[in-house]
């Protein structure tokens, strides 16, 4: 059921809710002829979402954080209980919304949308990647393998979720050299520990305009007892050129606080978030173009 949390600032709904909530807003409905709309439209009504026939404060500042975002991040996650996708959109120099799904929540499933202030948005990052503070195994060493090879990977444990996510590792490191081919004996224990202790996979992009240098992103293993290890090569955010099965991907582990850095990293300066607005500008209808 759709739901609204104002103390909180929290709205619960579907993506077939929100959509009408914005025709709503629009003046595109039309319950007056269609029932299933006017029982849409009650069921808004009934959550406290519509008054007086428009949508709640909180609904129309949500859609116009969604229609005009200063920079907009995605927090793509994957563990033994399914994947999320996690929105953030960061509205002027104030405030921002984002999404908390839950791992394996399909299109029909309710989505929360949660309010915040500009100040909060790095908590909310490293809350939404499951980040806690932690430090490297001191045996720990960078591991390599081609690009192909490590998402087949990842495929295999994406397919299995929901209580298959042990045996796909099993089978993984029991094929170690079938999976990385040949490999060098402190690379082979290196693998296997961080394949032992694999809880999950995050991946950050954060863009802030139209073009390809207008983004950054990182991508990173979730070992648990194993820390944390950062994907350096290919660097994120891939680019088609970037995506050969030849290409070697690195993960090299990484503590806690310098991780905390990379997610301050991935947020524009001043002067990135001006180029981009002038960009976007010169492409404005009416604007000057080059």
């Amino acid at each position: 059921m759709p739901s609204l949390d104002t103390l909180r600032r929290r709205i619960s709904v579907t993506e077939a809710d929100l959509e009408f909530l914005r025709r709503l807003s629009n003046g595109e409905t039309t319950t007056d002829t269609d029932p299933a709309q006017a029982a849409t439209l009650g069921a808004l009504t009934d959550a406290g979402l519509v008054v007086d026939g428009g949508v709640h404060r909180l609904v129309a500042d949500l859609a116009v954080a969604m229609a005009q975002p200063v920079l907009e991040l995605w927090i793509e996650t994957m563990c033994e209980r399914g994947p999320t996708v996690s929105h953030i959109v960061v509205r002027g120099d104030e405030d921002i919304w984002y999404t908390d799904p839950w791992p394996g929540a399909g299109d029909d499933d309710e989505v929360v949308f949660v309010k915040d202030e500009l100040p909060q948005l790095l908590w909310v990052v490293a809350r939404l990647a499951g980040f806690r503070r932690s430090t490297p195994p001191e045996r720990a060493r960078p591991v390599t393998a081609q690009l192909a090879t490590v998402a087949s990977l990842l495929a295999a444990f994406s397919a299995e979720t929901g209580g298959a996510w042990d045996d796909v590792r099993t089978v993984a490191i029991a094929k170690l050299d079938d999976i990385f081919g040949e490999m060098s004996a402190e690379q082979r224990e290196m693998w296997i520990a961080v394949l032992a202790t694999l809880e999950g996979t995050w991946r950050i992009t954060c863009a802030w305009g139209p073009e390809a240098h207008h983004s950054r992103g990182l991508a990173v293993w979730d070992c648990g007892a194993g820390g944390f290890w950062r994907r350096t090569t290919p660097a994120e955010p891939l680019l088609p050129d970037d995506i050969t099965p030849e290409v070697e991907a690195t993960f090299v582990p990484i503590s806690g606080g310098d991780l905390w850095k990379a997610f301050a990293e991935l947020l524009p300066s001043k002067a990135e978030l001006t180029e981009a607005a002038e960009v976007i500008g010169r492409s404005a209808p009416g604007g000057e173009r080059r």
